[in-house]
């Protein structure tokens, strides 16, 4: 089973829970990847998607994972995919609307997306968002998982950073082995 993991606004491979999640899957025989994405300070959703895409091989097999704008992406990637269903999408301080007034991030919900079609994309969803999140609104994290008929996990680890004291995660983990 493959994961790929798709970090956030300003992230990189090596921070938060990352690489602890990386370790855990890889002692349990799963394949992961967490590629750097382009430009993550002036993040492109295009640049994205399309980075996400060259990583896909075997949706089948596959499980995405997402970090606050990783989410934003997969649900990009996800809005045009026209393959088999992933196995699974766990959404980690996700959103799936433009409710930031930041500039840097204009242009990635300039329209609507299509949740039905992009939640039959994946055989199981599974959403995580922290009530104490300062960040990415508790609100915005239920919308999503409602958005896309999700379990959704409650957690209080603000936005599951490591600047934060988050450097393990056992929720995501759960819901990998869970898939």
């Amino acid at each position: 089973m493959q994961v790929i993991l798709i970090h956030g606004y300003l992230g990189f491979p090596e921070n938060n829970w990352f690489p602890w999640l990386k370790n855990e899957l890889i002692s349990r025989g799963y394949k992961v990847t967490i590629p750097s994405m382009p430009n993550p300070a002036f993040p492109v959703e295009k640049a994205w998607v399309k980075k996400l895409k060259a990583l896909v091989k075997d949706p089948k097999n596959t499980i995405l994972v997402g970090h606050s704008l990783g989410c934003a992406a997969i649900l990009h990637f996800l809005q045009d995919y026209d393959g088999p269903q992933f196995k699974g999408v766990v959404s980690v301080a996700g959103f799936g609307r433009g409710f930031l007034k930041v500039e840097k991030l204009y242009g990635w919900f300039k329209q609507p997306l299509d949740f039905s079609k992009i939640k039959k994309a994946a055989q199981k969803w599974t959403g995580i968002h922290s009530k104490n999140d300062r960040l990415v609104p508790f609100e915005e994290g239920k919308w999503l998982s409602k958005k896309l008929g999700t379990e959704f996990i409650v957690e209080n680890n603000g936005h599951f950073l490591k600047q934060e004291g988050v450097t393990e995660l056992p929720a995501v983990l759960d819901a990998i082995l869970q898939i």
